[in-house]
């Protein structure tokens, strides 16, 4: 909710790195040199990925720079975590340069990956850097030794993270949140959890927990009608657990009783959501025998995460019952399938 997370307690620095912001230009990229740069639907990386970033590099030192969320902080001595998927059109061989570079371009630091591409073949690039100089409103300078037509996607760029986890959290904030003793901790959120309808997005952009676990190449994200944005979904399902652990609190999920803002689903079609809910608590209690018990596990949580609260909707028993003005529609009745079914199960 209001870049909580991306921007906010998700550490990635890099905004828009999936390219899936805007439709018809790379918003928060800008090019380096006379590189040319759009929006590409075609030859994705998966097919959770609708967008990628076609980079045509013309000289030696073209490239593209990413603002990140209101500027990256750089620190001095601080090593970053840089990760991204690339293809070209047609065989390349040359180098990328990744630079930490100030607000007014001077160097912070940078790495040079050494990479031969096949022809139309996406692989994934990693590598550190340390910076060399601090500044609160940095950027993010991709550039290459070679013209070429290039693709890129799922561009990355981690600090050391809350309890050093591999797709975790900023360290300040979350510290400040472990000073807070807190005893629960609810997730994912109130509206964001029911979505808002529009005639284009089709109740789409509820929060979906399985779209959010994996590795991040492999999460589609979501646009937040709410709030007017897009959402990477970095800060998923398995690291909202993940952090509740590592804070000493309670988790506490939140589920969709089939109501959102502006939608709402039959009560005689409510079992896919029953259905979600059921497989959620899989996720977090069930055993490596179990279908979500082994996604957890290879998401690397071996040992359950031990839930026992769940929320049953997002403030919907409100004063319209048999309508949807206000997100209650028949709330009590959808309340009693998901507690029974739940019940019978656990």
């Amino acid at each position: 909710i209001s870049y909580a997370a991306d921007g906010g307690l998700y550490a990635e620095m890099v905004q828009n790195r999936s390219f899936e912001d805007n439709t018809e230009q790379p918003v928060h990229w800008t090019v380096v040199g006379g590189a040319q740069a759009g929006i590409c639907s075609e030859g994705n990386l998966n097919p959770h990925q609708t967008r990628n970033l076609s980079l045509t590099v013309c000289a030696s030192g073209d490239g593209i720079c990413n603002d990140g969320f209101w500027g990256m902080n750089i620190v001095e001595g601080i090593t970053y975590r840089l990760s991204l998927w690339i293809k070209a059109d047609e065989a390349w061989d040359g180098s990328l340069t990744a630079s930490l570079v100030s607000r007014n371009g001077r160097s912070l630091g940078d790495a040079v990956v050494e990479q031969a591409l096949k022809a139309d073949e996406w692989t994934k690039l990693a590598a550190t850097i340390t910076a060399t100089g601090t500044d609160h409103e940095g950027q993010l300078q991709l550039t290459f030794s070679q013209p070429g037509t290039l693709h890129l996607d799922v561009v990355s760029l981690f600090p050391p993270t809350y309890k050093d986890r591999e797709n975790g959290c900023r360290i300040d904030l979350a510290q400040l949140l472990e000073d807070l003793h807190p005893r629960f901790m609810r997730f994912p959120g109130g509206c964001y959890v029911e979505g808002q309808t529009t005639s284009a997005n089709n109740l789409h952009n509820r929060f979906k927990w399985k779209n959010t676990i994996g590795p991040i190449e492999q999460r589609p994200g979501h646009l937040s009608v709410n709030w007017g944005y897009n959402i990477s979904d970095g800060f998923g399902f398995h690291e909202m657990l993940q952090l509740a652990e590592d804070l000493g609190a309670e988790p506490l999920f939140v589920v969709n009783v089939g109501l959102g803002h502006g939608w709402e689903v039959p009560l005689d079609e409510l079992q896919p959501y029953i259905d979600e809910a059921l497989d959620a608590i899989e996720y977090c209690n069930g055993d490596a025998s179990t279908r979500w018990g082994a996604v957890r596990a290879a998401n690397g949580h071996p040992e359950p995460f031990g839930l026992r609260l769940l929320e049953i909707g997002n403030e919907n028993a409100n004063f319209y019952f048999d309508n949807n003005r206000d997100q209650s529609e028949h709330y009590f009745e959808r309340y009693i399938q998901f507690y029974r079914a739940i019940k019978a199960k656990y």
